[in-house]
């Protein structure tokens, strides 16, 4: 069954312009997101910032940031938009003890509402208005009137209006343009989310170096090597027009060659391994909670993090990109 998708005619920008909107944090999405609001004639805008690089950048935006708490004692609609793994800490220290009666929360990421990591007042509505892009291009393609894909949902709906805000919210960012905003969930979000960080692309990174692996051993140039793989971009190009015209579709820019050797071997591939393996990382890691539940630990976070960093350094293909871009250097001395 078709999900639904909204269009600016299904909104009301009006609700959002009558409520004062508290941003927590002016980060990627969230100086994107309220000097759009700001551009969609919505007036009372607090945001709430640490005394920081972003605090500043509101500043110089035209913007009066204030404490978070503060923020939050001030906004009917608070958007919270700093990193996922910030958030339950923030939540619980300086947003949940001051927010309003029957405040709407928003939020750009499922993760932290998909798996219940925030003590939620019984009164308040809670929306998702998810970007399916970075800050910059958010505003961009605000300001050049051109369209976006967008994910939104009502996940608490107490006030019986919650839907209504939130395509209220979704149109004065411009996330209703063109082919709209898409139905979606905060399980829905987050899900797909974190099976791309923890299975997909992964994959394609662990494709990529055992290619180089075989390659450089069978005595090609790193030059050579890294070239056809991904620094002449190519590769950027064919998901370009896999968006544009369609995943396979976009084969009929390569040579016949190209065509035969990526179908023959794609149609004999099972997948059934890598099938399993996707299997057990969605069911098993993420939609158990398993990673939330760790993920939460940010010490822990942070510690392992580092730790993955200092692996991947040692890596032979990232020694490689290394050399390879030293000498590609444009100002280095011949």
């Amino acid at each position: 069954m078709p999900v639904k998708i909204y269009h600016d005619d299904d909104a009301d920008v009006d609700i959002v312009r009558s409520k004062t909107v508290a941003f927590i944090g002016y980060g990627n999405q969230g100086r994107a997101q309220a000097l759009n609001l700001r551009d969609s004639e919505v007036n009372n805008i607090i945001i709430g910032n640490i005394d920081d690089d972003y605090a500043k950048q509101a500043q110089e935006d035209g913007f009066t940031p204030v404490s978070i708490e503060e923020a939050v004692r001030q906004g009917d609609i608070l958007m919270l938009l700093i990193p996922d793994e910030d958030q339950q800490t923030v939540w619980n220290e300086k947003i949940r003890n001051n927010i309003k009666p029957n405040t709407t929360l928003v939020v750009a990421s499922g993760y932290n509402v998909a798996f219940n990591l925030l003590d939620l007042p019984d009164d308040m509505d809670v929306v998702m208005v998810a970007p399916r892009m970075i800050g910059a291009g958010v505003r961009d393609r605000y300001v050049q009137n051109i369209p976006y894909p967008c994910f939104v949902s009502v996940e608490k709906d107490v006030s019986g209006t919650a839907l209504a805000t939130c395509l209220s919210i979704a149109c004065a960012i411009g996330a209703t343009r063109g082919n709209g905003a898409v139905s979606s969930s905060c399980r829905e979000e987050a899900g797909i989310d974190l099976f791309a960080e923890q299975a997909l692309w992964p994959e394609i990174m662990a494709i990529f170096r055992e290619g180089y692996n075989v390659l450089h051993e069978a005595g090609f140039s790193d030059e050579a090597i890294l070239f056809d793989m991904y620094l002449s971009k190519e590769p950027a190009e064919i998901f370009e027009r896999a968006a544009d015209e369609g995943f396979v579709k976009q084969l009929k820019y390569h040579s016949r060659t190209s065509q035969y050797g990526q179908l023959s071997t794609m149609n004999r591939h099972d997948g059934k391994d890598i099938r399993e393996k996707f299997r057990r990382v969605l069911n098993d890691n993420i939609l158990s909670g398993n990673f939330a539940k760790k993920w939460s630990n940010t010490k822990w976070a942070a510690e392992e993090l580092t730790k993955e960093w200092k692996e991947v350094e040692n890596a032979p293909i990232v020694q490689a990109d290394q050399r390879v871009r030293e000498v590609l250097k444009p100002d280095r001395k011949k």
